[in-house]
């Protein structure tokens, strides 16, 4: 590959990444993430229960479990793709929340075979809540970089205060969702409406 190549190679890609937002608006991903974020809410609120019943560890996987499929049927009803087709960035998406999944699992099942209490399962869904909030940062929207770093500080809260933790961790999450979902879902109608006056 010679220089002009790369160079148009590199241009495609700066391309790619600096649309990965515009892509999402489009998918109508606005509306999905405002309406994830009471159904995450709801879930990760339910982290309280188990901890002040004191249930074993591997029962946050009924929440976890719950809502993962709640959030991933929400996803395919509401997403509006051309033709069909998933673009590269939904991809992406899916990729960095179904690695998020897998690893939190990873970790509640660590902890069981430990026998840890139920209460330290919080600083773990923290920092793996964070990990994913900092890669979506970095791939499609650098505000989610803000939430990553108030995980990073739940994280270590939890560990202090754990009776706050869920609240905290539901809080962050809720935020997460539904500030940059209500901006993508207004600019979203705004593109609609413009193009609606155009065709007029």
């Amino acid at each position: 590959m010679d220089r002009e190549q790369a160079e148009q190679a590199l241009g495609i890609i700066r391309n790619v990444i600096e649309n990965t937002r515009d892509d999402l608006v489009t998918q109508n991903w606005g509306l999905i993430l405002m309406t994830l974020a009471f159904v995450n809410a709801a879930g990760i609120l339910c982290g309280s229960v188990i901890d002040q019943r004191e249930l074993p560890v591997i029962w946050y996987v009924v929440p976890l479990g719950t809502v993962a499929v709640i959030d991933v049927a929400i996803a395919f009803v509401l997403v509006k793709r051309d033709q069909g087709v998933r673009s590269f960035i939904e991809w992406q998406y899916w990729g960095i929340w179904m690695t998020f999944i897998v690893f939190t699992l990873a970790g509640l099942l660590v902890l069981h075979l430990r026998g840890q209490p139920s209460e330290t399962f919080g600083p773990i869904f923290a920092m793996t809540s964070g990990i994913a909030f900092a890669m979506s940062g970095v791939i499609f929207y650098r505000k989610f970089l803000i939430f990553a770093a108030l995980c990073l500080v739940v994280m270590f809260v939890a560990c202090l205060r754990p009776s706050l933790q869920w609240w905290l961790i539901g809080a962050v999450w809720w935020c997460q969702n539904f500030i940059p979902g209500w901006a993508m879902f207004n600019e979203r109608r705004r593109r609609q409406h413009e193009e609606h006056s155009q065709i007029l």
